[in-house]
């Protein structure tokens, strides 16, 4: 049978997140430096994790870049790259 061995949780808003879980579960995060997004390890009881934050695409900017076909190309390989 397999087993969930590490889990992560992307968020626009980590500290938000932070407050939930930590509040609702007693969770710990630490914040990791060396890497270089905003990343958190996360320590439970049971299996351990991550929180790291998620990068925000305005709608507005978005639908600017794909006015035309080929920046609609480009922005549908860079979102799914």
């Amino acid at each position: 049978m397999n087993t969930i061995g590490y889990f992560e949780i992307q968020s626009a808003n980590p500290k938000r997140e932070i407050e939930f879980y930590n509040s609702v579960f007693g969770w710990t995060f630490i914040r990791e430096y060396k890497v270089p997004i905003e990343y958190y390890r996360i320590e439970t009881n049971s299996i351990n994790g991550g929180l790291l934050s998620r990068q925000v695409i305005l709608l507005e900017k978005w639908l600017a870049k794909i006015a035309n076909p080929i920046s609609f190309i480009t922005t549908a390989f860079m979102l799914y790259k």
